[in-house]
């Protein structure tokens, strides 16, 4: 942190946009960037109401993922001068009768100065396209640990009611997909919503923290690869 503030005479201010009003997808967005940008970097945290492109109550990993990436897309999209947009979009495992919880997090940035800011304690050198302005889109991609659905909550899920609705029926609940989540009913608290976002969000920051190792540059470093082509 000492290294950081001393790179930076100027600290740049980063604008993160989010793919969801929903109170506790940006509260752990907020929380897992100023975690991985401390202080002195100015962070602004919006939320935008994007279509997320998949069901309702997405299945599996394939389209769970997918609406996360359609939900960071949206965001980037919303206003001009975004740094970063963000997606969580949680999904369902099925294995047999018994359903997993899980949720993707996508996170998509560029190559720019204000995005690889952290890359400079390492000395990353950035490329010359992006030297010339012409910044390549990246992305970042994490999944959140899953958890065994009960029965209950299960068989109204297969029968096509959305987890949120099911958490309200089983719990005798109103708008828990809005609050604490199925995952603070379990745990009874000790795992709240944002707190489940907040890893899967940091890893996928890692292109960001780690540069030199994510982002190919055109002065040498051959690693990286996580630009759009």
């Amino acid at each position: 942190l000492h290294n950081l503030r001393c790179i930076m005479a100027s600290p740049p201010k980063i604008h993160v946009a989010v793919g969801s009003s929903n109170p506790c997808k940006v509260e752990a967005v907020r929380s897992a960037f100023r975690s991985c940008f401390p202080d002195p970097i100015e962070i602004k945290i919006t939320s935008h109401n994007v279509a997320s492109g998949v069901s309702d109550q997405p299945f599996g990993e394939e389209e769970t993922r997918q609406g996360a990436k359609n939900r960071a897309l949206g965001a980037y999209a919303a206003l001009s001068g975004v740094d970063f947009g963000v997606g969580l979009e949680g999904g369902i495992v099925r294995e047999g009768d018994d359903l997993w919880c899980m949720a993707w997090m996508a996170i998509v940035g560029s190559d720019s100065a204000t995005c690889t800011t952290l890359g400079k304690v390492d000395d990353y050198i950035p490329s010359a396209s992006l030297r010339e302005g012409q910044h390549r889109r990246i992305w970042g991609l994490a999944r959140t640990g899953s958890f065994l659905l009960p029965p209950a909550v299960s068989r109204l899920v297969i029968g096509g009611m959305e987890l949120g609705d099911a958490d309200d029926a089983v719990f005798n609940r109103i708008g828990s997909k809005r609050g604490e989540g199925t995952v603070g009913i379990l745990t009874k608290g000790m795992v709240d919503r944002s707190c489940y976002y907040d890893h899967a969000i940091k890893l996928a920051l890692t292109p960001w923290i780690r540069p030199m190792l994510y982002i190919k540059n055109d002065v040498g470093d051959e690693n990286g690869g996580n630009a759009d082509k």
